[in-house]
């Protein structure tokens, strides 16, 4: 029995044992489990954290980036506006520097045309003077020689888009027709009027030009037609001034009438260069071929007159007595090239900058020039009535070139 007993207690203890043994092996995986989950969880707590710092850190990066960009692009568009108004001011800066340059060109260009008609009396002055028709015939030659180059060129009757046909030839003779009535009818007036008195009276074209429009059709405004009258008002003033001998009635002689006639040839030169270039015509191109016209009737004017004199026509003069005369080929060059050359293609490039009422403003300072020109080489002086008139004649040429108009009038 005892040893029964011994058995039971042995197996019981080894039992108890076995139980006990496997409680500690259950316990020790549950703490490992347990330990196994913690670490789990702070594992993914940490990984939690750096990822949310990355995260984070992307989106400054990101947003740093971002503002960059948008930095880098905020100075690229002022870099940009910065450049672009520098390019701005720099068009700018040439189309007012190329205004001023046509500007101080049509002031030279009426000063050039205010020294002709001094020019051409200090010829009539010198001793063994040319005739009318052989100064004419002589300065047409030397316009040609000035034009040839263009004459030569291949477009000098204006190339493709303009009209070349036989109305080109007629137009280009007409204009030297008006142009010989101007020019031929003012040398003969120096020769018994003075020379400012003949500039300022051709100036009075300004007057006879809406009168010519109007018979042609064209419409004329109120502010042209006052013009017009303050240019005869100041034709009737200059008139009141006296003048040179020779006087036919009044105040007025014979070298201050062919003067108008000379201003009234102008006009009607004027107006159809206008028509000439409706037609399609080139206005540079019948400008140089005139000169061709213009040379060719100048050259039949002086061969009456030589052919007048010798075949002793009563009153016929010597044709050029005094043609070894430097100073009449010095003159006569000087008016071919200056005036008659240079200020025709000065006058056409200054107002490519500058506006027409503009331009009429400073071309009108031609007779200015002439008295100031004839006061100092020829010692002419008008008296108070011919400044008056002569202003007269300037300002209603001013006011018939709408000068005075407001840019509301003029854009209508």
């Amino acid at each position: 029995m005892l040893a029964r007993a011994t058995l039971a207690t042995r197996a019981t203890r080894a039992t108890t044992t076995t139980t006990t043994t496997r409680r500690a092996r259950r316990g020790a995986r549950a703490e490992s489990t347990a330990a196994t989950r913690a670490t789990t969880r702070t594992r993914a707590k940490v990984e939690g954290r750096d990822a949310d710092d990355d995260g984070r850190a992307m989106v400054r990066t990101r947003g740093t980036t971002r503002g960059t960009t948008r930095a880098r692009g905020t100075r690229g568009t002022a870099t940009r506006a910065v450049l672009g108004s520098g390019d701005a001011d720099e068009d700018d800066a040439a189309a007012t520097r190329a205004t001023n340059q046509g500007r101080l060109l049509l002031v030279l260009v009426a000063m050039a045309y205010g020294s002709l008609s001094v020019s051409l009396k200090l010829v009539f002055e010198s001793a063994g003077a040319p005739t009318a028709g052989v100064l004419g015939g002589v300065r047409g030659l030397m316009t040609i020689l000035c034009f040839a180059p263009m004459l030569m060129a291949k477009d000098s009757k204006g190339g493709e888009g303009f009209e070349t046909g036989a109305g080109f030839w007629r137009s280009a003779a007409e204009l030297a027709f008006w142009n010989l009535g101007n020019q031929g009818l003012c040398n003969v007036a120096l020769l018994f009027t003075d020379a400012t008195r003949v500039s300022f009276f051709t100036q009075a074209s300004i007057a006879f030009t809406p009168f010519i429009a109007s018979l042609g059709g064209d419409k004329v405004k109120s502010m042209t037609w006052l013009g017009c009258a303050l240019a005869f008002c100041g034709v009737a003033v200059l008139g009141m001034d006296g003048g040179a001998a020779a006087e036919l009635g009044g105040n007025f002689n014979l070298g201050d009438l062919l003067s108008l006639a000379g201003a009234a040839s102008y006009s009607m030169y004027v107006y159809r260069i206008g028509q000439f270039a409706k037609q399609g015509f080139s206005g540079q191109g019948l400008q140089v071929w005139k000169c061709v016209f213009l040379a060719a009737m100048y050259g039949g004017w002086m061969l009456y007159d030589v052919f007048a004199f010798t075949s002793g026509v009563p009153g016929a003069a010597v044709p050029w007595a005094g043609w070894q005369n430097l100073k009449i080929w010095v003159l006569l060059a000087f008016t071919a090239i200056v005036p008659g050359c240079l200020a025709d293609l000065g006058q056409a490039k200054g107002q490519e900058t500058v506006s027409a009422s503009e331009s009429s403003v400073l071309l009108a300072g031609e007779p200015l020039f002439a008295a100031v020109f004839g006061a100092v080489t020829l010692g002419e002086f008008l008296g108070p009535m011919g400044y008056v008139g002569g202003a007269l004649i300037v300002f209603g040429g001013l006011v018939a070139g709408d000068v005075f108009a407001s840019k509301k009038s003029l854009t209508k």
